[in-house]
């Protein structure tokens, strides 16, 4: 055989062996399987959490990169011939530079009741305002996900939201909204709690349900998140959408509740006593902020009200964190859900009249394991730093059970603590737009803002909480309903009006350059209305249309949101799934300082109370 025809093919082979599989060797180092399902999230390094150095506990210690520099790479596969090679990858920046290929291993985790695998890489060192290319499977097709800017000089940040799917079979509304949301091609999409409601029981049932939420987004053949998308230009295949998971009530605790009693007193039948489970789930699926954050429990496994049957080592983190995109938006993700703020309460009763302390002898002396508002005070206003107020851009908090709703207790004996311990300090960092779900209507509020000093002109008064659609049981005492259901509100001093709310100190008014908070009638749950549940008249003021807050409910309310971050302005534009224009848009512009919305009738933005 002629030798230049032998080194000719061989020379011919090499060359197709590196055009195929790059530096890094893939052939040798990548698995078998492609991905059956792939989904990506953001990091964050920064860990602004009580971390103590001794223990190690409470916390991970700073790493030096944000959420512009750094990617998780989630994807599903069945398991190859060759284990180690399973939880491989290979990437590459493709624009705007090209760089070569690098091979990055992360953890791998059995996908409970599932014969495939979950499989994911935590990647930094990234390059901001860049896109990357990666592959898990010799031969495998490419994917590829887009690193934020390092600045909003660049361009805006699209950031797409919704809550409350909940359904464990795909709705009509919830694939309408799927698609509108892709069709926002969003920089990210954020759910604020209530997926599948998987009560974070570890069954085959609840495998089946987050399996079918994730192949309608993120199937790696026809998943709605993923899909071709030009950028400067180019088009790229399979540009994977970012995944944010906030946790919600439907997340943990057994006949969808939590390890306390929520909606006491609401008149219904002897419900029993939820036992708290772990978000399992979230975390086994999600990186962010379960692992990220690193603060290792919402729960203590020798909690008196815990679950022995679904607690799994290593698994139950907390379900809040923070998310730093250098220094125009800081994302915050809070679990209201699980916590108690201050102190618990005292003499709580059930709802046949019960003291809670009959069932739960622990209830008034064991605490949460972790105060998030110690953790968010030092977020915000680190004793050795900067205000996040000084630092970012945009602050936007973002957690399930609404405050502001209008479904619920809100505003009475369920809030009160996180009014008191969350919201000033928020305000004093200058937030102006916070997420939140649960309620199952759109709610849209009134500019809010936070002072400790009583407006002028007003006087405060108390007022009783009455729920909008059945009666407080009977046999309350007065002093009972002092204590849960009253709620001191502010007059004014010439028309009588309620003009706010005042807690210890605190009083919530409406002002123009307030913040604003929408809640979600979700894009796929069941329907209310406001009044529902217990909702009534301690929370209406702070929808009053007069002032540009709304809020309906019914099949109207399943809509998703679209928040646009510029350097000057904050925009939210909620859609409906069967209508091309939004149903609501307001902006804050930042150099007015104020909010303002805009009138579809005229197409003219106007002054947002009117």
């Amino acid at each position: 055989m002629n030798i230049n025809h032998v080194f000719r093919n061989v020379v011919v082979a090499l060359v197709i062996f590196f055009v195929a599989f790059g530096r890094g060797g893939a052939a040798d180092t990548l698995g078998v399987n492609d991905a059956l399902r792939t989904y990506t999230e953001f990091a964050d390094g920064a860990n602004r959490g009580l971390y103590d150095p001794e223990t190690g506990s409470n916390g991970y210690p700073d790493e030096a990169y944000d959420a512009t520099m750094a990617m998780v790479v989630n994807w599903h596969a069945m398991p190859g011939d060759v284990p180690n090679r399973d939880g491989h990858l290979r990437y590459r920046q493709v624009h705007p530079e090209t760089s070569d290929w690098t091979l990055a291993t992360g953890e791998t985790f059995e996908f409970w009741h599932r014969a495939e695998l979950i499989h994911r890489v935590v990647l930094t060192d990234l390059e901001p305002g860049s896109v990357y290319e990666y592959q898990v499977a010799v031969r495998g097709r490419s994917f590829h996900f887009r690193t934020m800017p390092a600045c909003l000089d660049e361009r805006p940040v699209r950031l797409a939201m919704t809550a409350d799917h909940q359904a464990p079979e795909w709705r009509e509304a919830a694939h309408a909204n799927a698609k509108r949301i892709a069709e926002q091609q969003p920089d990210m999409f954020i759910a604020a709690g209530d997926f599948v409601n998987c009560e974070g029981e570890i069954t085959a049932e609840n495998a089946e349900r987050w399996a079918s939420y994730l192949d309608y987004l993120y199937n790696a053949d026809d998943g709605y998140f993923i899909y071709p998308k030009e950028i400067d230009g180019r088009i790229f295949d399979n540009l994977v959408v970012p995944h944010l998971g906030i946790l919600g009530n439907h997340e943990t605790g057994k006949a969808h509740h939590i390890r306390w009693p929520a909606c006491v007193n609401t008149g219904r039948a002897e419900p029993g006593y939820p036992r708290y489970v772990a978000g399992n789930w979230m975390q086994l699926l999600f990186h962010w902020p379960y692992s990220s954050e690193g603060f290792y429990s919402e729960f203590n496994p020798d909690h008196p009200n815990m679950d022995p049957e679904h607690v799994r080592e290593g698994f139950g983190k907390g379900g809040y964190g923070a998310l730093r995109f250098s220094d125009y938006l800081l994302l915050i993700a809070l679990d209201n859900s699980q916590n108690f703020e201050g102190t618990p309460d005292v003499g709580l009763k059930d709802w046949t009249g019960t003291p809670i302390t009959d069932r739960w002898p622990w209830f008034e002396t064991l605490h949460a394991d972790i105060r998030q508002d110690e953790w968010l005070h030092n977020l915000l206003e680190p004793e050795d730093g900067a205000k996040a107020g000084d630092v970012y851009t945009h602050i936007i908090p973002m957690w399930h059970r609404g405050l502001f709703g209008t479904v619920r207790l809100n505003m009475s004996l369920k809030n009160r603590t996180l009014m008191k311990y969350w919201l000033p300090v928020l305000y004093r960092n200058n937030v102006r737009f916070i997420k939140e779900g649960h309620d199952h209507v759109y709610t849209r509020t009134v500019p809010i803002s936070i002072t400790d000093e009583q407006p002028a002109h007003t006087r405060i008064d108390t007022v009783y909480y009455e729920p909008n659609t059945w009666p407080l049981p009977e046999g309350l005492s007065q002093e009972y309903r002092d204590a849960f259901f009253a709620v001191e509100v502010l007059r004014d001093n010439d028309t009588d009006a309620i003009v706010g709310w005042a807690y210890d100190g605190h009083y919530a008014t409406y002002a123009p350059d307030g913040f604003v908070v929408q809640g979600h009638g979700g894009w796929a749950a069941g329907r209310r209305n406001p009044g529902d549940r217990g909702g009534g008249n301690a929370g209406f003021w702070f929808v009053d249309p007069a002032k540009g807050g709304e809020s309906f409910g019914g099949a109207e309310s399943l809509h998703t949101t679209t928040v646009i971050l510029t350097n000057d302005s904050l925009t939210f534009k909620s859609y409906h799934p069967d209508a091309e224009l939004p149903i609501h848009k307001a902006r804050w512009d930042k150099a007015a300082d104020r909010w303002y919305a805009f009138d579809f009738d005229t197409n003219v933005w106007h002054d947002y109370d009117k």
